[in-house]
């Protein structure tokens, strides 16, 4: 074999590498949309839920309730999916002087077992609590948890988590 004959060995076809090139890209975006479905892009995928999170006013509202005034420290999502359905839950901060009214104007029919007060809150050394089920808002749960938490004389931390079983 001659020398022209080993350096001028054939080149690689156009069409082929061109092929390779689409193959992996298409590759890479099968496998970017596979991560991207199964970590839920921002939202945060556990076990067939997702999770983000909302203003506690709009949370509030989906129950058929008004966030107090003077509500700081909002801290409340949104969590869909799974078997659950669709849930809400929540932390903010009121004075503490406002909580019982506030838990006592909330509608919706009060769940009572061994409550003797008439508004259904239960008083604690720590705090309030107050469970009411089927809230008359758009939001279709049936059960919703309320607790409140002092904190110093004049602060109280309100809770809430709703359940759809």
């Amino acid at each position: 074999m001659s020398i022209a004959a080993e350096t001028l060995a054939p080149a690689p076809r156009p069409k082929r590498r061109k092929a390779l090139w689409l193959a992996a890209l298409a590759a890479a975006a099968f496998l970017g949309g596979l991560t991207y479905a199964f970590t839920g892009g921002e939202d945060t995928v556990h076990e067939g839920f997702q999770e983000r999170p909302m203003a506690c006013s709009e949370a509030m509202y989906a129950m058929g309730w008004v966030l107090p005034d003077h509500a700081g420290d909002q801290r409340c999502t949104e969590l869909s999916g799974g078997l659950a359905g669709h849930t809400q839950s929540g932390t903010f901060r009121m004075p503490r002087a406002d909580a019982r009214p506030w838990l006592a104007s909330l509608s919706g029919e009060r769940d009572r077992p061994g409550v003797v007060e008439s508004d259904s809150v239960v008083e604690r050394k720590e705090g309030l609590a107050l469970d009411i089920l089927r809230p008359p808002g758009s939001l279709q749960a049936d059960k919703v948890k309320v607790g409140v938490r002092w904190e110093g004389e004049d602060s109280a931390v309100v809770t809430f988590e709703t359940f759809d079983h």
